[in-house]
Formats: C-alpha cells, sequence, structure tokens
C-alpha cells in the first residue's frame, strides 16, 4: 500500500530533476527504468495525478533518448 504522500515523498513538489533524482535513489536503476518503477507502483490509473506526473516523466526521458525515424 503507498503512503499518504505517494511513490515518492512530496513527489507534486519536485522539479523533472529532482523527481529522476529521487527515483534513482528508491529503485537504484536508471533514470528511465527507475521512474517507469515509479509510474507502475503507483497504480496505473490515468485519472491519478501521480501516475500521470510519473508516467509523463517517462514519455518524456524516453523521447528525449529516442534516435531514429520510428
Amino acid at each position: 500500500m503507498r503512503s499518504r504522500d505517494g511513490i515518492v515523498e512530496n513527489w507534486e513538489l519536485l522539479t523533472e530533476d529532482e523527481a529522476i533524482e529521487a527515483a534513482i535513489e528508491k529503485h537504484s536503476k536508471d533514470p528511465i527504468t527507475s521512474i517507469a518503477y515509479c509510474a507502475i507502483e503507483v497504480s496505473g490509473n490515468a485519472d491519478d495525478p501521480e501516475y500521470r506526473f510519473w508516467f509523463d516523466l517517462f514519455l518524456r526521458l524516453s523521447k528525449k533518448d529516442h534516435i531514429g525515424w520510428a
């Protein structure tokens, strides 16, 4: 069960860089994987603001590293 403050405490106050650092600290993986784990832990409910925060950050990081036409 997740805490009242979310997967990462005070997630809504974090900058993108702080969120990435917090996710890596929590999961000890590369940035994209750590962020994905945070999104999965929330519940996968698209109406949940915390899920949207982690999922949107995951998408931004994924696109940033993407090279190619697809």
